[in-house]
């Protein structure tokens, strides 16, 4: 959330109405999103939202970072320039391993610039300072990334920053000492359709205003935004259709009482009770149905009537049985009479000569001659013919007879097998085994089934008996028969009651179960309608809030245009005449008919406009006169008028120089070097121009102070961000990153040194190299690589064989297997390590990159050490004098008595290192 966001938040959070409360809550929560979108969104459950709010009331007042609570001129705060900056796992920014503590930056009070191509690193660099002093990052609200997945790279971010004096005051009031090229890219394509930026937003863009700005445009227009939209009626139209089909309900429960009770009624009267009583009913159906069970009993107790075997029936089947297998067996024998005399093989022969017998020559039967024979063929076949229709017509007769026969059989097995299953217990074994072995028999055996059937004849005197028997019977069972139908017409008419009742019992539970769930209906409708009804009051609650909704969504709007409207007025006041010098200053060269004559801030719809006065008196809007470039530094005034009205001890440029056109860049460098608030302000200045890198570091290289200037490059590698700072000793630059425990720079600054040290002793030696050019060798700029494998060898055999420290810094700074040979010696971007170095053995290398140099120039490094010995020893001899008066160790501020002691320590730390060196020298 922005510094100006929050301060709006806190101004107005302490607000008591509710729907004004809940419209700030939005504004924190979907500032991403349109507001009036979020409202109608997020407007549903006004009981649970109002409950929400009331419970959450004072989360919502925290919502507000109470330490961004600020003043908005920054008067309470003070803010010195950057010392160093020392950064570890952050954006480009990593750690060669666990000992490594991050790159350390110096900076200089004045103009600190840094060189790099693009990903180099200059953003990540502004960044970390940005969040040093913001604890934000713009950027990553750019992009809509959380803070923390945008800032981190590999382990737990560290930034370590140090101001001149004091400790780093950390608030959103800093943001404006950051001018980065996007911010004017942005405010140069103001209204382009490559932006979403309205051109409305001039100043916006440039004080940090735009999350107020795309709040208020994401807000309809307060006449447009009616409480009416969100009225609810829908709780009474549900209440007045649940009412109406309750009603129904009800009206259909009392017709299935009613159908009820009179199948009650009917069931009552068809047991013969007054009234209906489950109980009786019950009772009066268990009687019926044990009458029944009874009438049942007493039915089956009458005999049933049986047939009689009469015999003289069964000596007419014998008879006719016995007479058809006659007749069968002389048709048989008949048919196999005829069908002897008929010649088959002359038959047969003619018929297979028949269709051409007119053209045979010889008989088809005994091969004699036709001419020759007493009867033709054919007159053979003729008279052989009539034979054989007699035979099919006897045939025809025997089957018929069969089939008379096999009826015969089957009607008496049928009689007989009945009579049996009626009689069996009456009639005696034998009579019984003689009609087994009739049923028993093989019935296409006719003959056989004859033989057993006439076996019959035998009982005829008692199966006359038998029949007599049967003749008494069949009177006692007509003498019952009138008993016994009205047995059966009582039971007739029990059924048909008891079905009646199950007939009214069924309807009955089928209506119960009808009637229970219009009762269940019934209900859901009550609870229903109770709903709707609180529904009702919930609606009328929505209404009244919606209504005072409508009143906040006014003020919110008024608060948040009259809140950037005096956060715009308050920028620009007073800063017209130094945007007008700072603008003309970045356009000196321009044509004088492009020159501004002064510049004006006018207010056109509740928003500012950027009027230029031209020389020759005419007046027009910026965004209409001014090129997109012209644009960029009309901003870049802007900002830097804010600042040095804001008096900003220090000013980030981050690739601000790339966004102003190459013909105006030194006339940037004029106004970074000689502008007399800027002189005054720490700069950092990012560039990935070497043309201005080149100019703006010649035009201060006079400036041997190292606090007044620093030139260094940044170069992003697998191992994160190094740098190279000229100007300063390597010995210097080493010893500075291992006291901060910078491994990754300290060893590039003694790869540096190490190939620094052997490219003098050859020139100076004027050793001679040679070597075989490639294409490879030939870089953008047109120098050629000198093969340092070539140059080393060469240098080698120039020490006459003491080559021991030579060939430790050789192997232990450079990966000659892992690399490509042909590394400029003084381009240090394209090192890699050898391995994961420690602090100690880098120490180590520090020490003997020191024996290698006395071993070059014995003399020179001699003194050198020597000088820094006694000036070491000056400062310990100082520092102890001062540690050991009492009077200065207890009556000096502590923080001096503790920067003695510091310099006391790095004193004997430096003299052991140096006679460490000495030693080995």
């Amino acid at each position: 959330m922005s510094f100006h966001l929050n301060t709006f938040l806190k101004n107005q959070i302490l607000d008591d109405n509710l729907s004004y409360l809940y419209l700030l809550s939005l504004i924190k929560k979907q500032k991403e999103k349109k507001l009036t979108k979020a409202i109608y969104s997020e407007l549903d459950d006004i009981d649970k939202l109002k409950r929400r709010v009331i419970r959450q009331v004072e989360r919502y007042r925290r919502i507000v970072d109470q330490n961004m609570a600020l003043e908005r001129d920054g008067s309470n705060l003070v803010l010195t320039p950057l010392k160093s900056i020392q950064v570890k796992n952050f954006r480009g920014f990593s750690s060669l391993n666990h000992n490594d503590q991050g790159t350390l930056i110096p900076f200089s009070k004045g103009v600190n610039v840094f060189f790099a191509p693009n990903g180099g690193g200059k953003t990540s660099l502004c960044e970390a300072i940005e969040y040093s002093l913001t604890d934000n990052v713009k950027e990553a609200n750019r992009r809509n990334t959380p803070l923390k997945n945008y800032i981190k790279n590999g382990g737990a971010p560290s930034i370590i920053c140090k101001l001149v004096n004091g400790v780093v005051p950390k608030s959103p009031f800093w943001n404006s000492c950051f001018i980065d090229r996007n911010r004017l890219q942005e405010f140069s394509l103001l209204g382009s359709k490559d932006t979403n930026v309205k051109q409305a937003d001039v100043l916006a863009t440039l004080f940090e205003l735009e999350e107020i700005d795309d709040i208020v445009n994401g807000m309809v227009k307060p006449a447009s935004f009616k409480a009416a939209e969100f009225i609810r009626t829908s709780g009474q139209e549900r209440y007045e259709g649940v009412s109406q089909d309750l009603a129904d309900k009800r009206r259909l429960r009392k017709t299935k009482i009613n159908e009820i009770q009179e199948d009650q009624q009917l069931l009552a009267k068809l047991f013969g009770l007054e009234k209906y009583d489950s109980a009786h009913i019950v009772t009066r159906k268990n009687y019926f149905g044990r009458l029944k069970k009874q009438l049942v009993l007493s039915t089956q107790k009458f005999e049933v009537a049986s047939e009689e075997i009469k015999l003289d029936s069964l000596s007419k089947y014998i008879n006719s049985i016995a007479w058809l297998i006659e007749l069968l067996a002389s048709r048989r024998n008949l048919l196999a009479t005829h069908a002897s005399k008929v010649n088959y093989k002359d038959l047969y022969k003619a018929i297979q000569k028949f269709g051409d017998m007119s053209d045979i020559e010889n008989c088809p039967t005994c091969e004699t001659p036709i001419k020759d024979v007493q009867k033709h063929p054919k007159q053979v076949a003729e008279d052989e013919l009539p034979k054989l229709e007699f035979l099919e017509q006897a045939s025809i007769t025997c089957k018929k007879i069969e089939h008379q026969l096999q009826e015969r059989i089957t009607v008496s097995f049928v009689y007989l097998q009945t009579f049996l299953e009626l009689n069996r217990d009456t009639l005696s074994e034998d009579l019984v085994f003689a009609i087994d072995s009739i049923l028993s028999s093989n019935k296409s055996d006719s003959a056989e089934y004859l033989t057993r059937l006439s076996a019959l004849n035998e009982f005829s005197a008692e199966i006359e008996t038998l029949n007599d028997e049967i003749r008494a019977k069949k009177k006692r069972v007509a003498n019952q028969a009138k008993r016994l139908k009205s047995l059966n017409s009582i039971i007739d008419k029990i059924e048909e009651k008891l079905s009646s009742a199950t007939v009214f019992e069924t309807n009955i539970s089928t209506k119960s179960i009808a009637l229970s769930e219009t009762h269940e209906e019934i209900i859901r409708l009550l609870k229903q309608s109770k709903a709707h009804s609180i529904q009702i009051l919930r609606d009328e609650e929505f209404n009244d809030f919606a209504k005072q909704l409508e009143d906040s969504y006014k003020k919110l709007f008024s608060e948040l245009n009259e809140y950037k409207r005096g956060v715009e007025a308050e920028n620009i006041s007073g800063i017209e005449l130094s945007t007008l010098n700072y603008y003309n200053q970045i356009n000196k060269h321009d044509n004088p008919n492009e020159i501004v004559s002064e510049v004006k801030f006018q207010q056109v719809g509740g928003t500012y406009r950027i009027i230029l006065k031209m020389q020759d008196g005419r007046e027009d809007d910026a965004f209409c006169v001014l090129s997109e470039g012209h644009l960029r530094g009309l901003g870049l005034a802007l900002l830097l008028s804010v600042a040095k009205k804001n008096c900003h001890p220090v000013i980030v440029f981050d690739d601000v120089v790339n966004a102003i056109d190459t013909e105006h860049r030194s006339n940037i460098i004029d106004i970074f070097s000689e502008d007399d608030y800027l002189k005054q302000v720490q700069r950092i200045i990012t560039t990935h121009d070497r043309m201005f890198w080149e100019k703006i570091s010649n035009k201060h290289k006079r400036a041997t102070d190292a606090d007044t200037f620093s030139s260094q490059i940044l170069k992003s590698t697998s191992k994160g961000i190094v740098i190279q700072n000229f100007g300063v000793s390597y010995s210097q630059k080493v010893k500075e990153a291992l006291e901060v425990y910078d491994i990754r720079q300290a060893l590039v600054y003694s790869r540096i040194w190490f190939e620094t040290m052997v490219n003098e002793y050859c020139v100076r030696n004027q050793i001679q190299i040679t070597t075989t050019f490639s294409s490879r060798q030939l870089k953008k700029d047109n120098w050629l690589e000198i093969s340092l494998e070539a140059t080393y060898t060469e240098f080698a055999k120039s020490l006459n064989g003491n080559v021991d420290t030579f060939n430790y810094l050789k192997n232990d700074l450079i990966n000659w297997g892992g690399q490509n040979q042909e590394h400029h010696a003084f381009d240090e971007y394209n090192y890699n390590f050898s391995h994961a170095t420690t602090s100690l053995e880098v120490q180590t290398i520090y020490e003997k990159l020191w024996v290698f140099e006395a071993q070059l120039n014995r003399d020179k490094t001699m003194e050198k050490l020597n000088n820094e010995k006694a000036e070491h020893e000056r400062i310990r001899e100082q520092t102890t004098r001062q540690l050991a008066n009492q009077g200065f160790v207890d009556n000096a501020e502590q923080e001096l008595v503790q920067n003695c002691r510091d310099r006391l320590e790095r004193a004997n730390s430096e003299l052991r290192l140096l006679n460490k060196i000495l030693e080995q020298v």
